[in-house]
């Protein structure tokens, strides 16, 4: 009897324990008070965005630098992890001009001087690690190259501290956008953005259906040969109307009368409560870090909520 508790016992401790090594990202702008955020659903904060200075040496002052400290306080009051992330497609030169992190990375100087101006962002706000947003350096130029430099000095000195490196890369090829194998090597785990793929031909499609979700891991997994405990697969929590058109966030959906079950609604393509299970039982089937969420304040806070159904599922 005492044999076959202790066994249980393990099992409960073991399962349990694998739990919580499934990681749930979630980025956050401070667009709500970091109070009303389910942090007990996520493992990860990643705070959106700071922005680098044209000069391409360093980070701009933070517009509300009162959100971050109260949302740090927060974060790690609940024992949970907080990341700054750093850039994003709306970088400040309009939407996928990434000059600044050319300007960033093209010289030796310039590199080791963000790195620093960093490492004292780190430590003034108390920050766990840097989520390295750069979309995209290009594949098949020098700018692969300053990538890799970039991303080794900046992991060297966050390892250093005992802080971690991660960045968020393109779903699927070609090449990664620039990224290259020496990049992720560096790296504690890549965010995988699967979603927006709804450019191409003429016709209105899904910018993240649960095929796009096979791709980007069969991308980065067999392709690339990232490690699967180095992947955090993607999901959305708002929808978009084709060819990069924009749609309401997954709460106002649900506000305006979509179901919270459906992926489809008056044009709008959305990830529901099934296919976020459904994507994340994949990601543990192909052994994946965990999910990453683009953004956490578009859920609702009841019964519907997308970061309950990530729970259930994993």
């Amino acid at each position: 009897m005492k044999k076959a508790f202790l066994f249980l016992f393990g099992i409960c401790v073991f399962m349990t324990a694998n739990a919580q090594k499934f990681k749930v990202i979630g980025y956050y702008t401070p667009t709500k008070n970091p109070e009303e955020i389910q942090i007990d659903l996520l493992t990860h904060i990643n705070y959106a965005f700071a922005i680098p200075a044209k000069t391409g040496d360093t980070l701009l002052s933070l517009r509300n630098p009162e959100n971050l400290i109260r949302t740090e306080k927060f974060v790690h009051k609940n024992k949970k992890e907080i990341f700054i992330s750093i850039g994003g497609w709306g970088i400040g030169d309009g939407g996928g001009d990434d000059t600044r992190f050319h300007k960033i990375a093209e010289r030796a100087e310039g590199r080791h001087t963000f790195v620093k101006n960093v490492m004292e962002f780190v430590k003034k706000y108390n920050i766990d690690g840097v989520d390295l947003d750069w979309e995209y350096p290009d594949e098949d130029s020098p700018s692969a190259d300053h990538y890799v430099a970039l991303v080794d000095e900046l992991s060297d000195a966050l390892h250093k501290q005992n802080k971690k490196l991660t960045a968020a890369v393109i779903s699927y090829g070609p090449k990664g956008y620039g990224t290259k194998k020496e990049a992720f090597e560096k790296m504690d785990w890549l965010n995988l953005m699967a979603y927006d793929d709804d450019y191409g031909p003429d016709y209105i499609r899904a910018h993240s259906p649960y095929s796009l979700a096979q791709k980007s891991l069969d991308y980065w997994l067999i392709e690339r040969g990232l490690p699967a405990q180095k992947a955090t697969l993607g999901l959305p929590f708002y929808s978009k109307k084709g060819m990069g058109n924009y749609g309401p966030n997954y709460k106002k959906l649900l506000e305006d009368g979509a179901s919270p079950y459906d992926d489809y609604w008056k044009g709008a393509f959305y990830n529901g409560i099934f296919t976020i299970e459904a994507k994340v039982k994949l990601a543990k089937q192909r052994g994946c870090a965990g999910v990453m969420i683009w953004e956490i304040s578009s859920d609702t806070n009841d019964e519907w909520s997308l970061l309950k159904a990530i729970e259930r599922a994993k």
